[in-house]
């Protein structure tokens, strides 16, 4: 039996999950914004804008470290094709999407609409054009080496999860903008079939790495949550779409049904995949727990994920079960978030 390795650590500085925290922190905005409009509890709305104005300072004062990635083209097409930090580098894209998506949602509620749709609008242009060059960049890296099956590791299962964010990030465009619904509707479901199809290949490669090698390295551990991303977000897409088409009027969007239905399906996954995982992390365990990085933010986000699409399957069922479960999914979310960026930044106090 092949043993597992892991790739070596990239200076903290430059390490390529760091986007990892914005999508994290905009995912836990959008859960307490989701929570507070299920419950009336308007406390938690002035919360949730405050984490996304956190989210939007986080993700501009890091940007410069990716731009800087540009200055040499060699460095970065060798961490392209590194099998772990080529795929945490769609961590950038992933990150302006869900800024995106949280500017069209609570921008309204502190800043004049026009201006938030318009933040929403650039940021969604910004992080689908990122997203698109990266994912060709990192497919075409992939392709053109040799790896082993040892080498796939959870992380490999952002690119497609980025994809599905961009019909998310679409749903308050589109409600603003009827005239555009039903193209930017299909152009939603045209990035939701990429993200589908790519995450069901890529996941069966984890799959049979997972069962036919040995442990996942502890360096690596966080990247076994990160199904739970897709899990959430694909079903997640899939009711904003709906949602928000039936409210512009678009022909043929009559209910939500279908989508609800593979919401659940995900979840159902999801579950699953959680204890799962939790009994993985539990063997691997034995070998140690490595140092706070920025990849621990690969807890953060995916756990965001289910969180948000239970707690959007709630409100448009309105099962009181469902409902508090989004309820207890985002108060564990945020217990998740605390102790990632307390994890994070203590190191920094030295």
């Amino acid at each position: 039996m092949s043993t597992a390795h892991a790739p070596p650590a990239p200076p903290q500085h430059m390490h390529p999950a760091w986007y990892g925290a914005v999508m994290s922190t905009g995912v836990l905005a959008l859960c307490l914004d989701a929570q507070a409009s299920q419950w009336s509890w308007m406390w938690l709305s002035r919360i949730a804008a405050g984490l996304l104005i956190a989210a939007t300072v986080l993700g501009v004062a890091l940007l410069p470290r990716y731009v800087r990635r540009l200055k040499s083209r060699g460095d970065l097409a060798e961490e392209m094709g590194d099998v772990g930090r080529g795929p945490m580098l769609a961590t950038l894209p992933a990150g302006l999407l869900i800024l995106a998506d949280g500017w069209g949602r609570l921008g309204p509620e502190f800043i004049p609409t026009t201006a938030a749709l318009w933040i929403s609008a650039l940021l969604l242009v910004l992080g689908t054009v990122i997203a698109l060059v990266v994912a060709l960049a990192w497919t075409t890296a992939l392709t053109r080496t040799n790896h082993r099956l040892e080498d796939v590791n959870g992380g490999w299962l952002i690119p497609p999860v980025m994809n599905a964010l961009v019909p998310v990030a679409l749903s308050a465009l589109i409600v603003a903008n009827p005239s555009l619904a039903p193209l930017l509707v299909y152009v939603g479901a045209a990035f939701l079939g990429v993200g589908i199809v790519l995450f069901l290949a890529l996941f069966a490669l984890l799959m049979s790495r997972l069962t036919l090698r040995g442990p996942t390295p502890a360096s690596l551990a966080p990247s076994l949550w990160i199904p739970l991303a897709p899990a959430g977000i694909l079903g997640l897409a899939a009711m904003r779409l709906t949602q928000s088409a039936q409210q512009a009027a678009v022909t043929g969007f009559d209910g939500v049904t279908a989508a609800c239905m593979m919401a659940a399906l995900g979840i159902g996954f999801g579950l699953w995949w959680t204890a799962f995982a939790a009994l993985e992390m539990r063997r691997i365990s034995t070998g140690g727990v490595t140092a706070a990085n920025p990849g621990w933010w690969a807890f953060v986000f995916p756990a965001g994920a289910m969180a948000l699409s239970l707690s959007t399957l709630g409100a448009l069922t309105d099962i009181t079960a469902i409902c508090v479960a989004g309820l207890i999914a985002t108060a564990g979310l945020t217990i998740v978030w605390m102790r990632v960026a307390y994890a994070t930044l203590r190191p920094q106090r030295h």
